[in-house]
């Protein structure tokens, strides 16, 4: 079966020098978490969505309307586009997504990326506030330094973003995955770390207090809302299975 993905703009955008924050889901949620967090507080313009047959046909509603799944965003003035995912991606399109993202990063002539994302927590023992930093190729290693992120010389990182970055490493794009320590399965502190270093790269002003001190009752909605994606998915593919009798 052939699936569609598609990034729809409303209108022209010229993102050609931009520097795009990479929110896909991963370990902990960092990404989804800071990325939403980001776009909302400093009113990042609606600029565009990802339009696909992959996303699980559950949409979140939001005052009253239905909202995409993927969306694109961007600060004109700063420069910064954000690109977004509320569903978590299936590992069978985890390469599917990488490579047309990768795609339109390169036709929009996107200049850096800038991935969030998570990391397994490390020993007690181990400053838990420590950003760690992966490079897509040698010379996206400078932002590593530059960023005062510490690289990680050997490990291992997954999902959408870590394609991503595997295919980058061809281009002259400057991409790099930032990380946080995390130890949940929708870890709001960690996302909060991450923001505050996105702070000091970008120059942001962002407070993330609130982030923080509302960390419990949004955990708690964003873990129900993938949990219903979850049964829903769940419940079709049993429905599928089930025979039927006439």
């Amino acid at each position: 079966m052939k699936h569609e993905f598609e990034f729809v703009e409303f209108g022209k955008n010229n993102l050609k020098d931009y520097i795009l924050i990479e929110g896909f889901p991963g370990m902990g949620l960092v990404g989804t978490i800071a990325a939403k967090y980001l776009v909302e507080k400093l009113n990042f313009e609606y600029i565009g969505y990802i339009d696909s047959s992959i996303f699980t046909p559950i949409i979140r509603i939001h005052k009253g309307m239905p909202v995409r799944p993927g969306r694109i965003y961007a600060d004109k003035a700063k420069k910064i586009a954000v690109l977004i995912s509320e569903q978590i991606i299936p590992n069978q399109f985890t390469y599917f997504t990488a490579k047309k993202t990768v795609e339109w990063i390169k036709a929009k002539g996107i200049k850096e990326v800038i991935s969030l994302s998570g990391i397994q927590a490390a020993p007690k023992t181990i400053e838990k506030s420590i950003i760690y930093g992966i490079a897509s190729n040698e010379a996206s290693k400078k932002l590593v330094k530059t960023y005062n992120l510490t690289e990680i010389p050997e490990g291992i990182t997954t999902g959408v973003t870590a394609l991503m970055l595997l295919d980058l490493k061809k281009t002259d794009v400057e991409a790099i995955s930032i990380l946080a320590n995390v130890e949940m399965t929708a870890d709001y502190k960690a996302s909060a770390e991450v923001l505050k270093k996105l702070n000091v790269i970008l120059g942001l002003k962002l407070d993330v207090e609130p982030l923080l001190k509302e960390a419990k009752e949004t955990e708690k909605q964003l873990i129900e809302h993938l949990q219903k994606v979850k049964t829903t998915k769940d419940n079709a593919d049993r429905f599928e299975r089930t025979p039927v009798i006439t």
